[in-house]
């Protein structure tokens, strides 16, 4: 090291030099009970340029952490400016992150209930550095985190499966686990999130209950789920894998999707299914009701057309990407829409948030109705015919989503009065884009593509892919805000395994001495420091800062004090950096 200040007590005079300490930066050590002169004049010298440095300090350590801002403009190194500089900050360690000590699995749960709880606010009046991600898309991925951890009570499922071929913690998505589902056939279905034993990772399973497969046609069976599991679609849930199991007490067939926490029907979130209320009640302001528009003014509202139209793109490309891989969804139904992102807690959609959408349910009609297949020598003819079926489906459900009731698509009579509401509620495009999809007739011999509607929806893909970028700007953002974060957490490791280590090489000694010995000065100097008034001064942006300075070895200086105050050492942090790295490299011969 550079320089080692071994200070002695006098006997009270003082000495006709001025102190350097305070000649640097305008505060001392030691205070009144220095041996040297404090001239005035220096203090006000120092304020004048106070402001000026710590842009400076500020914009110094920016360039050298690549642009990541972790300096706290409002400290100085010298040890006893930091309490003036912060009085009055004080920072509860049982309500911060840095507070929050680890947790087994079973704790999980309330961990992140209690960070849901924690948010980015000033502390102690002031405005602390933005550090991490912003409030609203951390407590979005901690709900996300609950549900997804949420555990079933065993006496709610004890005829659940402990383990399903490499799936295990099965925990029901439907509340009514064994009800028929109109969309596939009437057949039984449940919905399961599971756990890979594997990998660890959360999938969806689906499976219908006592399935008999057709062996005549396992090929094309075979060849349909492989053109599914390699279809990548940002609006398809993924499909991974399909099998079946006896693990449930029948012949059960399973499809294995990729899970969505939080996610939710489209039928569920923006219609009353009438099959749990003969009411016209409304949920979340829209009325699954199939009463006359007009003797239902006072009970529901009509969707925003932005939100129409996002949902009308969104779905558009899905299937646009399924036709041309030659499949065909068939399971364009809202109980079969999920909505993974985009909505608030409460459940009320925002049209400006633009929802996420993605199709669910794809590929089980190619493995129930593979049949149809055997009946024809060209299975062409039968995809097209699922096509047109497909955008047949997307017309009632746009006619739906236009006139907010789920009951205006079921009877083809009233569909003319549903295009008159469209007219009188919503633009020319909406509504040519609902008739043109209702028009199809398989008598005519004329079939209609996915890629006709495109002019229809003309410049509204313009504002769509805007959104689309003004959100990826904002994620980008906060991504950069946790760049560094992970390579302060790994130097503040390396940095535990070193101090108060009891022992090493038979040396019980190792820690308090040598390049050790200057580390665990650092630390208290880090995170051991008090306000004038006793109190523990905890600065995010000090200990952060001092890190980085650490971690590229900058040669600026500054000021140790041991616990006893018997020692003082100036050094740089280079000089740190050597010591932190000759320890390091101790541990792992």
């Amino acid at each position: 090291m550079d320089t080692t200040v071994a200070m002695s007590s006098m006997n009270g005079n003082k000495k006709q030099s001025i102190c350097r300490y305070f000649a640097t930066d305008g505060n001392c050590f030691y205070g009144s009970d220095c041996q040297f002169w404090h001239n005035n004049n220096h203090q006000q010298v120092h304020q004048q340029n106070q402001s000026t440095h710590s842009r400076q300090q500020h914009n110094t350590y920016r360039d050298l952490n690549g642009g990541n801002s972790y300096v706290s403009t409002g400290y100085s190194n010298d040890s006893s400016s930091l309490p003036n500089r912060m009085s009055g900050l004080s920072i509860d360690p049982q309500k911060s992150l840095m507070g929050t000590k680890p947790s087994s699995s079973a704790n999980t749960h309330a961990i992140a209930s209690h960070l849901l709880n924690t948010s980015n606010a000033p502390i102690g009046g002031q405005q602390l550095p933005n550090y991490f991600m912003t409030d609203a898309i951390r407590q979005e991925l901690l709900r996300k985190l609950i549900v997804s951890q949420d555990m079933a009570s065993n006496e709610m499922y004890l005829e659940l499966p402990q383990v399903v071929d490499v799936y295990t913690d099965l925990v029901p998505l439907e509340a009514n686990i064994s009800s028929p589902s109109t969309t596939f056939n009437n057949m039984i279905c449940s919905v399961f999130r599971a756990t890979n034993s594997k990998t660890g990772q959360l999938f969806c399973l689906r499976r219908l209950h006592s399935f008999q497969p057709n062996s005549a046609n396992a090929k094309q069976m075979i060849a349909a789920i492989d053109s599914w599991k390699k279809l990548l679609h940002s609006n398809v849930v993924q499909l991974r894998q399909v099998f079946t199991t006896k693990a449930f007490g029948d012949n059960s067939l399973i499809f294995v999707y990729d899970y969505h926490s939080m996610a939710n029907t489209m039928m569920s979130h923006y219609f009353h299914s009438s099959s749990t209320s003969s009411s016209s009640s409304s949920m979340n302001g829209y009325s699954g009701s199939s009463r006359p528009y007009s003797q239902q003014q006072s009970q529901r509202k009509l969707l925003p057309e932005p939100l129409i139209w996002n949902f009308i793109i969104q779905i558009s490309s899905a299937l646009r990407a399924i036709h041309l891989a030659g499949l065909s969804c068939r399971a364009l139904d809202p109980t079969k829409i999920i909505i993974t992102s985009g909505t608030s807690s409460t459940g009320s959609a925002n049209s400006q948030e633009y929802p996420r959408l993605r199709l669910n349910g794809c590929a089980v009609f190619d493995v129930l109705g593979n049949d149809s297949y055997l009946n024809t020598t060209n299975p062409k003819l039968i995809t097209q015919h699922f096509q047109q079926e497909d955008l047949l489906s997307f017309g009632k459900l746009c006619l739906c989503l236009s006139t907010n009731s789920i009951a205006s698509a079921a009877n083809r009579d009233t569909w003319p009065s549903m295009l008159e509401l469209i007219s009188r509620s919503y633009s020319a495009d909406l509504r040519s884009l609902v008739y043109y999809l209702l028009s199809y007739n398989s008598n005519s011999g004329t079939t209609h593509t996915i890629n006709d509607i495109m002019p229809m929806i003309g410049a509204r893909f313009y504002t769509q892919l805007d959104t689309l970028y003004h959100k990826e700007d904002s994620l980008m953002d906060d991504l950069s805000k946790e760049l560094d974060n992970g390579r302060v957490v790994r130097l503040l490791i390396k940095l535990g395994t070193i101090n108060e280590r009891p022992e090493l090489q038979m040396d019980p000694n190792w820690s308090e001495t040598g390049d050790r010995y200057l580390l665990k000065l650092f630390r208290d100097y880090l995170f051991h420091q008090f306000s004038e008034d006793g109190r523990p001064w905890l600065d995010l942006g000090h200990m952060i800062s001092n890190l980085n300075k650490l971690d590229v070895g900058s040669p600026e200086k500054i000021c140790l004090i041991s616990r006893d105050e018997q020692n003082i050492l100036i050094v740089s942090f280079a000089e740190l950096k050597r010591c932190f790295e000759s320890s390091l490299n101790e541990l792992m011969l």
